[in-house]
């Protein structure tokens, strides 16, 4: 919704209505469950100057996690990792097309480092100008310690049915390169630009998760920015590789599984079951 959002004049807003519907549905089915891991938590916290509660406001933030952050990158190296298995384009850089025995959260992780899901880790070193503020007015509302307050929320459009928002203008984003990162020499080593299965410690160098992105000595911790499902993402990768049997799939057109540069990585390809007549 919010990506939408952006590039949508305003009076066009009136036309999310029934995607704005169905997604608040399935917030609310995620409620109970970070009601019952957060809901103490939450109930001691003041999300002002929105009118909505906390515990919906998280509840998005984890819909958001799994449909649009970690629901597409999983996939992405999951898919990967199945392609570099079957792919016999001179594109694949794992021509031994094998998981090594019992390495396969070790494959996955390479796939996370090689084929990086997510490309960049933006920040703000000047937040968007509130809307109805001076870029001054804006700034003081950052606080010490990682705090900071939120912008006044304005009278809402009558057409919309939304106030005023500015995610854009008047800011200074910054984007380290994770992607760039991930094969930096300095850091992985001369076969840095190659699909190699590492030893599994090696992968603590990884920034893929955002993983320096961690600091609980401001504001406890709550400004922390490694990605939240890492555990979870890495689970489903090996748990899937674990469970996929190379040998009751065969690829249609190996040739053409092409490999290319990112975000995607992979080209579309069609594997088909060899019981299939």
């Amino acid at each position: 919704m919010g990506v939408i959002g952006d590039f949508l004049p305003e009076p066009f807003y009136i036309f999310l209505g029934d995607i704005k519907k169905q997604y608040a549905q399935e917030v609310k089915a995620l409620e109970p469950f970070v009601e019952k891991k957060y809901g103490t938590q939450l109930a001691s916290q003041s999300c002002a100057p929105s009118e909505t509660s906390c515990l919906t406001l998280a509840s998005t933030s984890v819909m958001d996690g799994l449909t649009f952050a970690g629901g597409i990158s999983v996939p992405t190296d999951m898919a990967t990792a199945v392609g570099l298995l079957y792919s016999t384009s001179p594109t694949n850089p794992y021509p031994a097309r094998e998981i090594p025995p019992n390495k396969e959260l070790e494959f996955f992780w390479e796939n996370i480092r090689y084929f990086a899901p997510v490309i960049g880790f933006p920040s703000w070193s000047t937040r968007p100008t509130c809307p109805g503020l001076s870029p001054n007015e804006t700034q003081s509302l950052n606080k010490p310690g990682g705090k900071q307050e939120a912008c006044k929320e304005g009278p809402k459009n009558l057409a919309t049915g939304f106030a005023k928002v500015n995610q854009w203008q008047g800011g200074t984003r910054q984007v380290p390169n994770l992607a760039l990162a991930q094969r930096d020499p300095n850091k992985w080593g001369p076969t840095s630009n190659e699909f190699v299965v590492r030893n599994l410690i090696e992968y603590k160098k990884s920034v893929g998760f955002a993983e320096m992105a961690e600091d609980n000595t401001v504001a406890g911790g709550k400004m922390n920015r490694i990605c939240p499902g890492k555990t979870l993402a890495l689970m489903i990768g090996e748990t899937f590789l674990k469970l996929f049997k190379k040998g009751d799939w065969d690829a249609v057109s190996p040739e053409s599984i092409v490999f290319d540069s990112g975000p995607m990585w992979i080209s579309e390809f069609v594997l088909k079951s060899v019981t299939t007549p």
